[in-house]
């Protein structure tokens, strides 16, 4: 019977030493491991910039940024043609000069909403903001990192003027003469602005 108890506990040993050494780095992602990266907008003063070139950094207050849902059908109230949208990136409106989003990883444009002074009643309805909408048009590529990570996906914006595409109305705050630059095309990690817009 003693006989049994020491087989029965190197079989469990060796069951335990084939199974820990059958596990393979890949199977397990590290922390810190690279993600899809979000794209980094910063916002200047376009009249600083207009008179002498400088980029200065400038808040936009109470800024709401929300993606517009390109799968949903244009929907008319009042008369006007509504786009439905969807996908808030934050939870309230931010005074800020630096902005991340995501860029869907399924298409090659992405359209937001910058919306500057926005205000909502206690429904969760706008009640004040000016809007500017624009679309960013690149290219993506999946990367295969590991069985265990998966892929990512960077992207390469297209060069001005093409990169980043500001609808014009009657009421930009963007500064249409400066309007949005596309300073770094390879998007690839958070740590950089890659869009510059000027207000």
């Amino acid at each position: 019977m003693k006989k049994l108890s020491y087989i029965g506990i190197t079989v469990v040993v060796a069951l335990a030493a084939i199974l820990s050494f059958s596990c393979e780095k890949d199977d397990i992602c590290p922390e810190g491991t690279l993600t899809t990266p979000l794209l980094v907008i910063e916002f200047f003063d376009a009249d600083i910039h207009i008179a002498t070139g400088e980029d200065v950094l400038k808040n936009v207050t109470g800024l709401w940024v929300e993606a517009v849902d390109p799968t949903m059908e244009v929907v008319v109230i009042d008369g006007v043609d509504v786009m439905v949208i969807v996908d808030p990136i934050q939870s309230d409106a931010q005074t800020v000069n630096t902005v991340s989003i995501p860029l869907r990883t399924q298409q090659n444009s992405t359209e937001y909403r910058f919306i500057s002074g926005y205000e909502e009643d206690d429904m969760g309805v706008q009640t004040a903001g000016n809007e500017d909408i624009i679309t960013f048009n690149y290219e993506a590529q999946e990367i295969f990192l590991s069985r265990a990570c998966g892929y990512i996906v960077n992207y390469t914006l297209e060069d001005d003027p093409t990169g980043a595409v500001i609808t014009t109305d009657t009421d930009n705050w963007i500064t249409p003469a400066t309007g949005i630059t596309v300073d770094i095309t390879e998007v690839q990690n958070e740590t950089i602005a890659h869009v510059k817009i000027y207000h």
